[in-house]
């Protein structure tokens, strides 16, 4: 009798805990403010920096590459004249 009763607390103490444990999750999933999940899909500072200087980059390599080709055309130019 007395191992059916430790089997049965023991059983209600693990059932409790699951549910607790269980509850807690969730709430700190889904739960508090609600704007969590939100906030992981929010830039840092740094991200926000670091893409627009890629941005900058990417815009003077353009400008690089028209400068560039027109050098060449110019070149070209000179040694068809040539």
């Amino acid at each position: 009798m007395t191992d059916i009763m430790a089997l049965h607390v023991r059983y209600a103490v693990k059932k409790l805990m699951d549910n607790e444990f269980e509850d807690e999750m969730v709430d700190g999933v889904f739960g508090g403010a609600g704007n969590d999940i939100e906030k992981m899909f929010e830039e840092s500072p740094s991200t926000t920096r670091k893409r627009e200087q890629l941005r900058k980059s990417i815009q003077k390599l353009k400008e690089s590459k028209e400068v560039v080709e027109k050098i060449i055309d110019k070149i070209n130019e000179i040694t068809l004249i040539e």
